[in-house]
Parts: structure tokens; C-alpha cells; sequence
């Protein structure tokens, strides 16, 4: 049976082979490797006796390698080119990069984040593209450990465990209604909020539901929930065309405001703000790639 490699020598040990090997001096090579003399005798003395060969033999000008001795030169300089391979991170270059990132991000983070950050991506990084997925829960923890999603954007409900996060800023939510609605004046009141019929969104990987259908059940505020679709896309247009009313998340009401005409309104009661963060593995914390995207997308939303 081989010797096991951890219990002879070691990366250092080789080393200061390679540097007698190199100088057939031991003191030159000691200053070199920053060791003592006597250091070095011991060092070499372990050497010796884990190959079982004299290695190196004292002539009056130095030292002279044995034939075993030139052949594990050798060896050894190809097997510890290898070994600095692997401890040499490759690095990122945008701009030569043939990549698809894979993120996780709710309906909302797709219309208020995503265009602005596919726009950076093909400017800085041409071959660089992006793919989206609405994954969610245990799924979205376990595609993001073993890497089939890169990483994920937004105010997301996830087990912490083995996930690293960035907070990108605090949000706050507004309520909509259509612009002629006959029961609400110039502001939301308690009184629309309680009485008129609202729309939610159930299906969202987000962390908004449990919040907000929690507020409107709550015996303080009692209201009533008059429709639950699958995304919180499908709400504007919604709200645009009935009398319902809705509470989502100010920046998505603002493009709302825009795409579909409804008016935007201040929340006749205080709602708790709420994070946006990114999330990625801890396995992938120091993948040059990944490291990249994360600075891209602190770089535009971070605040």
C-alpha cells in the first residue's frame, strides 16, 4: 500500500525541495524560503527519510542531487504547477464572457429591476445573458446550493440556512385605485380601505402575502378580500377597470400609475417597510462570475 501524503510530507516540504534542488545550496535556499539553517537540516532530514533516498550529497561547493532526486525534480515541478493552478481564482472578464446567469426574481422584481439590469449586463458584458425563474420556497434554497440558480432578487420568503445576502434597500408600500373611482375622494380613507373590495396576490414567490392579507384579516382593520390572483402583474389592470382597490409595493404602483392609469394613494394605516435584498450560496461566494453580477446589481440598486 502507497504512503498516505499527509502523514510523510507537504506542500511546504516540497517546496523547499525544489528550492535545495534549484540552488544546491541549503542556506541560499533557506534565505529564500525565510528558514534557518537548522530548519532546513530537519526539513530535509523528513524529506529523506519519506522518499527513502538521500536526495541531496554535500560536495565542496555545495550540494549534488541524487538520480532519484532529478527525477522527482521533475516530477515535482509539474505536480506543484498544478496544485498553483487550483489555488489561482481564473478572473472575470466581461467583456470576453460567454455566460447565461440564471435569476430568481417575483413578477415584480422582473418589471421594476429586470430591464434596467439586462440593459447594464449587454453593455458591460455583450455575451453575457440573463433567464429568470419564479421558483420559490425549499425549491429555490436547494437550486440555489447546487448552483442551477445564480441568483435571487427581491423581498423573498427563504430558509437562511447555507444562503449569503445583500440588502439592497428598504421599500415601502402605497395603494391603488382607478382615478375615477366614485367612493374615494382626494385621499384614501380608513373607511374606503375597510368597506371597498380588495385584490391580492397569492401566488408570488415574494414575501408580501402573508404580510398583507395578515393586516387585511386583522380584527383592527377587518377588510375584505375580493379577488386572489396568481401575480401581481395582472393587479393594475385590474384595479384600472373595477372598483377594487389594492396595497402593493410603491414602485410597482408608480409604474402602474403610468402603464394603466390608476392613482396612487398613501395607506390610511401604518404598514411595516420591507427589505429587497439578493441572495445567493455560500459555495458560490467567491465565484468570480457571481461576484460580478452581485456588484452590477448593488451598483444600480443599492440605496
Amino acid at each position: 500500500m502507497p504512503k498516505r501524503l499527509s502523514h510523510q510530507v507537504d506542500l511546504n516540504l516540497l517546496e523547499l525541495f525544489l528550492a535545495v534542488y534549484g540552488s544546491r545550496n541549503l542556506t541560499v535556499a533557506g534565505r529564500e524560503l525565510g528558514l534557518s539553517q537548522p530548519a532546513m537540516s530537519r526539513a530535509l532530514t523528513r524529506l529523506r527519510h519519506a522518499y527513502g533516498d538521500q536526495l541531496f550529497v554535500r560536495q565542496p561547493h555545495g550540494l549534488l542531487p541524487t538520480p532519484f532526486a532529478d527525477r522527482l525534480s521533475e516530477s515535482l515541478h509539474k505536480a506543484l504547477d498544478i496544485v498553483r493552478q487550483t489555488l489561482q481564482t481564473p478572473p472575470f472578464v466581461p467583456e470576453a464572457e460567454q455566460r447565461v446567469f440564471t435569476l430568481a426574481m417575483s413578477d415584480i422584481s422582473e418589471q421594476v429591476f429586470l430591464p434596467e439590469l439586462a440593459d447594464r449586463v449587454s453593455a458591460l458584458a455583450p455575451g453575457v445573458h440573463l433567464r429568470t425563474s419564479q421558483i420559490q420556497g425549499k425549491a429555490l434554497r436547494e437550486a440555489l446550493a447546487d448552483g442551477s440558480v445564480d441568483l435571487a432578487i427581491g423581498h423573498l420568503r427563504l430558509d437562511p440556512e447555507g444562503l449569503q445576502s445583500d440588502r439592497l434597500f428598504t421599500a415601502r408600500y402605497a395603494c391603488i385605485a382607478r382615478r375615477d373611482h366614485p367612493e374615494i375622494r382626494a385621499r384614501l380613507t380608513m373607511a374606503n380601505f375597510r368597506k371597498l373590495g380588495h385584490v391580492v396576490s397569492s401566488g408570488s414567490i415574494t414575501g408580501h402575502a402573508p404580510v398583507l392579507e395578515g393586516i387585511l384579516a386583522s380584527r383592527t382593520v377587518g377588510a375584505s378580500i375580493a379577488l386572489r390572483v396568481g401575480h401581481f402583474l395582472s393587479i393594475g389592470r385590474i384595479v384600472a377597470q373595477t372598483d377594487y382597490i389594492a396595497t402593493i409595493p410603491r414602485t410597482l404602483a408608480a409604474t402602474f400609475e403610468d402603464a394603466w392609469g390608476v392613482k396612487m394613494y398613501e395607506p390610511p394605516l401604518r404598514l411595516p417597510p420591507y427589505d429587497v435584498s439578493q441572495f445567493w450560496h455560500e459555495r458560490f461566494a467567491r465565484e468570480p462570475g457571481l461576484a460580478w453580477l452581485r456588484g452590477v446589481v448593488r451598483e444600480l440598486f443599492a440605496r
